[in-house]
This record gives structure tokens, C-alpha cells and sequence, in this order.
């Protein structure tokens, strides 16, 4: 059930120009195929099917010719996932954790969209949530529920948006919060649930999108967990900076582009750069004089391998980095 790939050691960190050493494992695991799955109730109440150990798991809404009820009705699909948590290696800690799903289909915006687009006020902002759930230790019609407000096996209700594109390709998202709660519970697994923010809008015309299961032909489309583990060892006295620039890069891991934001509370002259685990400077991004406010950097790393690497924003008077894993 579950799969520990080792891809870093020695991980390099630069603040105020000075190397930090420490410690990182990456440890990556599957969900869980005979959990993986997904259930159909009707508008009505109805329940209509439950599938697990399949190779897709659906969220949204099927109209109303999906299946063949009396009277006919439209149809909602909600995904189930879980996977099993491993044990943290002695002498490390948990530094984040992000999920990694394969979307391979969605429709809906009839009929000139590919991705939902609810046809009821403000339909086009309805997300696609993940829901932080218990549905122990099988999946049944009983779990249908969980997930929604106020449903005692419901931890987190809205844990982050799992997609907004109808483009194939992974979705990344940070569910650390999540996982650490699981393990302050002594839960042996973490499971979610995939749900659109409405039901369905009743306009007889499918709106759901799709993602891989464990159980799917192609395993670099398996879901996945990646486990950041640092066991905090430093070879100088300083680890930890207040990141006044607000640095952060979504997503991660990513393939091949992620989005570096910032912000500046002051006009500076601002150079933000690309660096190896080997300390070796990849690219240079930005390098010129910004006004105050936010920023958004693009990195496109189409021509870097797979790996971890860092970024560095250096103002007049701040520092700031962080770590990103490239997978390809």
C-alpha cells in the first residue's frame, strides 16, 4: 500500500548569503486502491452506485440521462480517497506535506466550456474542494455525507481548491494541516473527500471533472502523498528567518512552471534567483528596481531535471528562501 521513494539528502539553504545545512528525506506514498473510489445519489436522495478499485474517481454532477431512474433525475458524484501514514523516521520531523492528484478529465460549461461552470448566480465560483474526512476503514453509502458541515467525521471542510482547470495534467495541494492532525490523533490513515460546492444545478447537463486512481493503468498518475522530513540539524547557529517578504511558490512539487509570489514593503532593488541543492545558481529571474506591493514570478524549469531547488529574494534589507521540488 504504500511506496517511500528517496530523492534528497543534503539539503542546502541560503540566508543572508550564508550557507544552512540540514537534513531532508522526501518520503512518497500511494493511496490506498481498494479505498480510492467514488459514490452517485440522485437529486432525489437516491442512492445509485459505488465504485471502488476503478481506475477513475468523478466529482460533480452527471445530468440526468447518466442513469436510467424513474422519474429521471440529475446525479452527483463525490470522490473518496485515503492513504495510509507511514512512520516518521526516528530523529525527523514532519516540514510539509502535498498531494499530488492526475486529473484527466473534466466537462461542463455546456456548451462552449470544458470544466464546470454551474448554471445558477455566481456559478462560476464554485470551486472544487477537498473535503478532510473518517470513512474508516471501507467505503459505504453512509459516507456520502462526510465531508459536509457540521457531519461529525468531517475534520475540515474546505482543506484548499483541488482543481480550476478542465486541462488534463496534476493538481498539488498543501495539506500539512491535515496530516498533522491525523498523526496528533494516532490515525494510521488520512483520508479526504473530492466535492464541488453545489450539488448540481439542475440544468440536465453534466458538469464534473475526473482524476486517477491507484488502481489506474499508468502509476506516475497514482494519487500521491510527498512527505518533506527534516531532522532540524544545522551547521550554523542561525535556521530560522521572519519572512517579512511573505515569499511562497504554489504549486509544489510542480511540473514544469510554478508561481513565485512576494512582497515588498518598500520601493527596493529586488533580485530573485534559482539555485541547486548544490548550491549552484540555476537562473536569475528577477533583477531591477520594484515598487512596493505584491509580485508574481512565473519559473519555468522545463529545462531542469527533477529535484529540490531553491529560491532566493534578496532586497536592500531582506532576505528571503524557499524550496520547491521540481518532478517531471
Amino acid at each position: 500500500m504504500k511506496k517511500i521513494l528517496l530523492i534528497a539528502s543534503v539539503l542546502l539553504l541560503f540566508f543572508l548569503s550564508r550557507p544552512i545545512r540540514a537534513d531532508t528525506i522526501i518520503d512518497s506514498v500511494y493511496s490506498v486502491p481498494e479505498l480510492d473510489g467514488n459514490m452517485c445519489y440522485t437529486t432525489t436522495g437516491q442512492f445509485w452506485s459505488l465504485n471502488a478499485w476503478t481506475y477513475a474517481m468523478k466529482a460533480g454532477d452527471l445530468g440526468d440521462s447518466s442513469i436510467p431512474v424513474s422519474p429521471p433525475s440529475n446525479s452527483t458524484k463525490r470522490a473518496f480517497i485515503s492513504f495510509e501514514l507511514p512512520e516518521i523516521i526516528t530523529g525527523y520531523e514532519i516540514d510539509s506535506v502535498s498531494m499530488r492528484l492526475y486529473q484527466f478529465d473534466a466537462l461542463g460549461g455546456y456548451p462552449t466550456q470544458y470544466f464546470p461552470v454551474w448554471n445558477v448566480a455566481g456559478g462560476d465560483t464554485i470551486k472544487c474542494i477537498l473535503n478532510h474526512i473518517d470513512y474508516g476503514f471501507e467505503l459505504d453509502p453512509g459516507d456520502w455525507e462526510k465531508g459536509d458541515v457540521g457531519n461529525p467525521y468531517t475534520f475540515t471542510h474546505n482543506a484548499g481548491t483541488v482543481t480550476e482547470s478542465g486541462e488534463d495534467g496534476y493538481r498539488y495541494l498543501d495539506v500539512t494541516d491535515c496530516i498533522l492532525y491525523d498523526y496528533q490523533q494516532e490515525r494510521t490513515l488520512t483520508q479526504y473527500r473530492i466535492s464541488f460546492q453545489i450539488d448540481t444545478d439542475l440544468d440536465d447537463h453534466p458538469d464534473f471533472v475526473a482524476f486517477s486512481t491507484a488502481d489506474s493503468w499508468i502509476e506516475s498518475y497514482w494519487p500521491n502523498l510527498f512527505f518533506y522530513l527534516s531532522n532540524g540539524l544545522v551547521i550554523e547557529n542561525v535556521l530560522v528567518q521572519t519572512n517579512n517578504l511573505n515569499c511562497k511558490n504554489f504549486p509544489n512539487p510542480f511540473n514544469p512552471e510554478t508561481k513565485i509570489q512576494y512582497e515588498l514593503s518598500q520601493n527596493s532593488n529586488v533580485m530573485l534567483q534559482i539555485f541547486n541543492v548544490e548550491g549552484q545558481l540555476i537562473e536569475t529571474i528577477v533583477n531591477e528596481i520594484q515598487t512596493a506591493g505584491r509580485y508574481s514570478v512565473i519559473w519555468d524549469a522545463s529545462n531542469q531535471s527533477s529535484g529540490i531547488y531553491f529560491y532566493k529574494i534578496k532586497t536592500g534589507i531582506q532576505t528571503a528562501t524557499g524550496k520547491c521540488l521540481l518532478l517531471k
